[in-house]
């Protein structure tokens, strides 16, 4: 299974249980929630009534979100009258009866003498006594002029009682709360008291309480389309999910086998967008491919120049071969010749110093090629003034046979180089000048910072030999034979130190020049 189809499911198995979720909430908490709110919104709404009312005495400013049921009482503080208010109107109620004046008195003094209220168990009971006895059917039709007739009849009290509570919302002011149950419907009535200035104030509300059921059947009805909107909107999220992870790696993956099949130097960084594992990890390979390109360059440059190397030996070698041939044979002939005794060979005294001769070109050729061989480098702080007067001083035999004026300023140059090399350098290309300058011609010599100037007066090299000057054994002078060696080596050492050589022809003369800073 590839990883987009393991993203889908996964991301599918999630987005269930979280579907799961939602359908819990919506159908057990979301039905407890709401009566909760609406049991919250009812007391507030009471609250908002009764602090009304108080302030303003009638209902102008005062919005119930049940006008029908909802009434405020006050009590004045003296005086046989009630006032009865709601939406629709304010009534005052006159007390004629002297037993309810009575009871209505003892309810103002209870109602500032809470303590003893609570001692007397028997006032609620003659209060509701003697409102059965002023209340009779007696009563109203004495009191009235018209006839009203009350049928006696035995309806017991369809509600039962259910849950109460007490808020006390400050000092003065309390608000009651009690539920009920009619056998269908739930219904919980508010009554809001206040003692302000003596007087009391009633404010009474009564609203039925929604049913968890009635709820619930309303989200279970929805429930269909809730589902299929949401089984809809989770299977597109997770579609584009499941691409937005999969396409960065794909991604990746073909960079990879581009890479693979290509050279990796031809491959350009892949860019992957955002901070999340997947940006991270192609910003790695980046990295990794950028370091694995660097080192590709670094093998191939190795590899280009160990060819140049073998190639360069396998020259040497042969040309070395060829020219070492040279001395020993000619180095043989005198022998043969000494010991024959033939002719002049007899004469070994002047022939045997030119034996010694060849042999001396040739160890000096095989001495060229073991230093050669030797590649180490150990670089230390060197005087370069004090290194050309230690080479001058050791061609000064040679100078003073060919008269040549070897002109040098003195001056401190300091570099951090090879010692053996160095002076290899220094000393081949002042040898070759010497050995290429004329009698009675001059030699310059300038140093700096920057680079070392020779140049010998007098001389030139042909213009077709300039390109190979620096090769093995290629020589302008024919009387050396066996020698040629001086200037590849200096340029080899050159190369070792990352210095650079330069040999030019000017204007009656030929100028070599060293850089020591490429």
């Amino acid at each position: 299974m590839n990883l987009s189809k393991k993203t889908f499911i996964y991301s599918s198995i999630l987005s269930g249980i979280i579907l799961s979720l939602i359908l819990i909430y919506f159908i057990i908490m979301l039905p407890s929630l709401y009566i909760d709110y609406q049991g919250k919104s009812n007391y507030q709404a009471i609250k908002a009534i009764h602090e009304e009312y108080i302030k303003d005495k009638n209902y102008d400013n005062i919005h119930s979100p049940n006008p029908t049921a909802t009434i405020s009482l006050r009590i004045p503080s003296s005086g046989s009258y009630i006032y009865a208010s709601n939406n629709f109107s304010t009534v005052k109620i006159i007390i004629k009866n002297n037993d309810l004046n009575d009871l209505l008195d003892e309810l103002r003094y209870y109602s500032n003498n809470i303590e003893e209220l609570k001692e007397d168990n028997t006032y609620f009971e003659r209060f509701f006594d003697t409102l059965k006895k002023s209340f009779n059917k007696e009563v109203f039709v004495n009191e009235l002029p018209i006839k009203f007739e009350f049928t006696e009849n035995n309806n017991k009290n369809v509600f039962d009682e259910g849950t109460s509570k007490l808020s006390i919302v400050s000092d003065n002011t309390v608000i009651y709360e009690f539920n009920s149950f009619d056998g269908v419907n739930y219904f919980t009535a508010y009554f809001a008291t206040t003692i302000d200035k003596g007087e009391i104030i009633v404010s009474l509300l009564s609203v039925m309480t929604p049913k968890i059921e009635d709820v619930r059947s309303i989200v279970l009805e929805s429930l269909p389309m809730i589902i299929s909107v949401m089984i809809l909107i989770l299977l597109v999220f997770t579609y584009f999910f499941s691409r937005k992870i999969i396409i960065p790696i794909k991604k990746l993956a073909n960079h990879a086998e581009f890479i693979k099949e290509n050279n990796i130097s031809d491959a350009s960084p892949i860019e992957i967008k955002g901070e999340d594992e997947i940006s991270i990890l192609g910003n790695t390979l980046n990295e990794l491919y950028s370091k694995l390109n660097e080192s590709f360059i670094k093998i191939e440059e190795k590899n280009r120049l160990l060819v140049l190397e073998n190639n360069r030996q396998d020259i040497f070698l042969r040309a070395s071969s060829h020219q070492l041939k040279t001395p020993v044979a000619a180095a043989l002939l005198l022998v043969e010749g000494m010991i024959d005794e033939v002719g002049k060979f007899k004469d070994t005294k002047e022939y045997l110093p030119k034996v010694k001769g060849q042999l001396l070109s040739i160890r000096k050729i095989i001495d060229e090629i073991l230093n050669l061989n030797n590649k180490t480098i150990n670089k230390k702080v060197i005087n370069i003034n004090v290194l050309i007067n230690e080479i001058l001083y050791e061609h000064e035999i040679e100078t003073k046979e060919k008269l040549i004026n070897i002109n040098f300023e003195d001056k401190d140059i300091l570099l951090d180089t090879d010692y053996h090399l160095i002076y290899k350098i220094i000393d081949n290309l002042i040898t070759n000048a010497i050995n290429y300058t004329n009698k009675n011609n001059d030699i310059s010599i300038i140093l700096s910072e920057d680079n070392l100037e020779i140049i010998n007066y007098g001389a030139h090299i042909d213009e077709e030999l300039l390109p190979n000057i620096f090769d093995a054994f290629v020589s302008s002078n024919s009387e050396s034979r066996g020698r040629g060696l001086g200037l590849y080596i200096a340029y080899y050492y050159s190369n070792l130190l990352d210095y650079k050589i330069e040999i030019i022809n000017i204007n009656n003369g030929v100028k070599a020049i060293v850089y020591f800073k490429r």
